[in-house]
């Protein structure tokens, strides 16, 4: 699913990320030139003390889950979306957002009991992590007990839609912002695309609306 990571790079791209590198385990699809492509070992690249944050599931499969590992033990502030929230999750020593939809959740965290708001908070202080529960009522919790909601346009959820939030979470991370306020942004961010581009869109469709959207936030 290489269109996945595409989708991922070409938002955090277009939302101020300065230089976004595409790690592929397969050919991927057509893409911005500006987007430099890497195959084979990670672990030079990950040693690069100008990584901002890595965003690692959008089109994850089984058979990338080793480098998807060695990515998350890189020591660098992450996203984790998707495949990488399947692989199990320790308690997170770095910076991170897990960016789960419903069943992504529930498949890492189990039943917990409660609210969203609830369950995102005790979620959140289980993993160290922010997280941010997708959905129309969009819930992002930090693990101190801070919690936000955004909401966002009921077609939000179109697929590829995700991919474009993990790599909008990335290029606020990227940019300085704390967990918290990277994954309140690119919620914030990403409901202003989809509103931009309008019902039905596809994900793609939400790439162009994000410089205009960043440039509204001054």
């Amino acid at each position: 699913m290489a269109g996945a990571a595409m989708l991922a790079a070409r938002a955090a791209g277009a939302a101020g990320a300065g230089y976004v590198l595409l790690a592929e385990a397969a050919d991927a699809t057509a893409g911005p030139d500006a987007i430099v492509r890497h195959r084979g070992p990670l672990a030079e690249r990950l040693a690069d003390a100008r990584i901002g944050a890595v965003v690692v599931g959008p089109g994850l499969t089984g058979d990338d889950a080793a480098r998807a590992r060695d990515a998350i033990r890189s020591g660098r502030p992450l996203v984790l979306d998707a495949g990488a929230i399947a692989l199990g999750l320790p308690r997170l020593p770095v910076p991170a957002i897990l960016t789960p939809h419903d069943g992504e959740f529930r498949r890492a965290f189990g039943d917990l009991p409660g609210s969203k708001i609830d369950r995102a908070r005790a979620a959140a202080e289980r993993s160290g992590a922010v997280v941010l529960l997708k959905g129309p009522d969009t819930v992002i919790a930090a693990p101190d007990g801070r919690a936000a909601i955004g909401v966002s346009p009921r077609w939000a959820g179109t697929a590829g839609s995700g991919d474009v939030l993990a790599g909008l979470c990335g290029a606020m991370l990227a940019r300085g912002l704390d967990p918290f306020a990277a994954a309140c942004a690119a919620q914030w961010l990403h409901a202003a695309a989809v509103r931009a581009a309008g019902p039905a869109p596809i994900a793609d469709a939400l790439i162009a609306p994000l410089g205009e959207a960043v440039g509204s936030c001054g």
